[in-house]
């Protein structure tokens, strides 16, 4: 019989401690492991350092409101057809953590060299036009051994653990995200342990997946949280779609610097993701899955 990885959200995040770094999965309102957030934000955990995908959405904004977040790199934080991220957007303006100031191709290549073990990665022209130089000393210029051209680098960035939403994993911990292109293999061989939640876990007699649409190779996840609708609010593609109501709900709280009272219902009021799907009822997550018939 085969080792399993799998494991609940509680406890596939209870050892990791205050001041951990973390890589987190999703794109805008989708694919964001939101069980294992909102399982961190329950612990209470403090001073992480965050280093999202390119496209940062509600989670991060929530780990910020929640008191999790010592510093944040940032490319862009926002919640998409919602505006602003309200809690990112104060926390930046008022200085209460502190912003490492990046773009996409500081996250891409900053990942792709961490994956690599590489110190850094030079970068074809892109940042001549740009001031982001001078808001963050780590990017840096060098000069090109085999030319003498003077180039551009991106520090590498590693994660010690790397948190993902997946469609379907298996009890090895092989992962099939579906939905987006994906990056998130990157970010997991950036990080010293991966953590993915998944929607779905295959049938230990189920066929092995195909590795050519396995996102995340078994061998470097170490925990697999069975979490069904564990993207909620936000959407999990070819599963269910995001809950605008809901997300709406957070934005007007938000925006009105309340996030505490959304919290208090949605994360604080329950002790797992378990009773979190009760008190959401199966009427309403049902009615999410109408979006993909």
């Amino acid at each position: 019989m085969t080792s399993s990885k799998v494991t609940t959200p509680e406890e596939a995040v209870a050892d990791i401690p205050d001041g951990a770094t973390i890589a987190l999965g999703g794109v805008h309102s989708h694919n964001s492991p939101m069980a294992l957030v909102n399982a961190l934000i329950r612990r209470g955990v403090k001073d992480l350092e965050l280093i999202p995908t390119p496209s940062g959405g509600p989670p991060v904004d929530m780990l910020i409101a929640a008191g999790c977040v010592r510093k944040l790199h940032v490319s862009y934080v926002g919640l998409e057809f919602l505006g602003l991220a309200p809690n990112f957007r104060r926390a930046a303006e008022q200085g209460t953590i502190e912003i490492v100031e990046g773009d996409e191709a500081y996250v891409v290549y900053g990942f792709r060299a961490g994956a690599s073990r590489l110190p850094f990665l030079p970068l074809p022209p892109l940042y001549e036009g740009t001031d982001l130089p001078k808001v963050n000393p780590m990017i840096r210029t060098t000069t090109d051994p085999y030319t003498g051209a003077v180039v551009t680098t991106v520090p590498a960035l590693r994660a010690d653990y790397g948190l993902f939403h997946a469609q379907v994993v298996d009890r090895k911990g092989n992962t099939q995200i579906f939905g987006q292109r994906k990056f998130e293999d990157v970010m997991a061989k950036a990080s010293d342990h991966v953590i993915v939640c998944a929607d779905e876990i295959l049938d230990e007699y189920a066929p092995a997946p195909d590795p050519r649409i396995v996102s995340i190779p078994g061998a470097i996840v170490e925990r697999v949280a069975h979490a069904p609708y564990g993207a909620h609010p936000l959407s999990s593609p070819g599963h269910y779609g995001y809950d605008r109501e809901q997300l709406v709900a957070y934005r007007d709280l938000a925006v009105a610097d309340d996030t505490k009272s959304y919290l208090q219902q949605h994360v604080y009021s329950v002790d797992s993701h378990a009773e979190y799907l009760e008190q959401l009822g199966v009427g309403r997550l049902l009615g999410l899955r109408q979006t993909f018939r």
